[in-house]
């Protein structure tokens, strides 16, 4: 487990517009804290909050879940995917809704949309390669492991550009780049969001460590692994939609991205046709 420095942390709380936790979020971790919580007071504070119910609901009933029957109450819903599972979907929900009507120097709705795209292509490429890795993870994930642009893009008028650059320059990563202008990463921002906001410590490391190209060098089989191939298949997908281009990082992971998830180029040209009748 790779550990970021009290000190750029303590950097990153005084400098930057980082959302704090809403209130309905504390209730949740209080009632988790329990030997043995309570499911129905879980589900009733989750109610409380139209949004975020409304949107476990849809998340829950779209087709990443494959459900015969549509689940109509907050109750079922954390039956079906447990405690942990719906923690991580309000904790998601929350998260992406404290951003909303921000300033920024990049559209923050754009961001979103391809945030959401990553995270749905991570979910439905885990089902068809029959992955065994909660969509709740994976969702989670693929909609915050750049958590910390927004955050960014907050501070810096000139952020839009350093992106730019970025993508001129694809032997440099982002968070290389980030680092020369600011003497701060997203990675490191995304991380410490991750972290306040108490989401699971393995999608903070992955978050924190998304843009290693080198992750996947010594290859050991772990839930993490596939995760961060997962996600950077989805990734490249998302970006060869929207740009007819590959991503920055994919040229440098890809070999071992195809190992690690036992796949070939016919798999992913599979996945890249299936996968563009459903991005937005």
């Amino acid at each position: 487990m790779i550990q970021v420095d009290d000190k750029v942390l303590a950097d990153i709380d005084r400098g930057f517009s980082v959302p704090a936790q809403p209130e309905l979020l504390l209730k949740l971790q209080k009632l988790m804290s329990v030997s043995e919580p309570d499911i129905n007071k879980i589900a009733d504070t989750i109610s409380q909050d139209v949004a975020v119910s409304a949107t476990i609901l849809k998340t829950i009933n779209s087709p990443l879940y494959g459900l015969a029957r549509s689940i109509s109450d907050i109750k079922k819903s954390v039956r079906y995917i447990g405690l942990a599972g719906i923690t991580t979907l309000v904790t998601s929900s929350l998260l992406k809704r404290s951003f909303k009507d921000k300033k920024a120097s990049i559209p923050l709705d754009d961001f979103w949309n391809n945030s959401s795209n990553i995270a749905n292509s991570a979910v439905f490429i885990a089902k068809r390669l029959k992955k065994r890795i909660s969509s709740e993870k994976l969702f989670t994930l693929g909609l915050f492991h750049d958590c910390g642009i927004p955050v960014m893009a907050m501070k810096y008028e000139n952020y839009r550009s350093t992106l730019t650059q970025a993508e001129q320059n694809p032997s440099e990563t982002l968070p290389n780049i980030e680092e020369t202008a600011y003497n701060v990463s997203h990675a490191t921002i995304g991380y410490y969001v991750a972290t306040s906001w108490r989401l699971p410590v393995d999608i903070c490391q992955l978050i924190l460590r998304h843009h290693e190209r080198e992750y996947l060098d010594k290859i050991d089989g772990s839930t993490d692994q596939v995760s961060f191939a997962i996600l950077k298949l989805a990734e490249n997908i998302v970006y060869l939609h929207k740009h007819f281009r590959e991503s920055a990082d994919w040229p440098f992971v890809r070999d071992s991205v195809l190992t690690v998830l036992n796949i070939d180029e016919d798999d992913i040209a599979d996945l890249i046709e299936d996968l563009n009748e459903q991005l937005i």
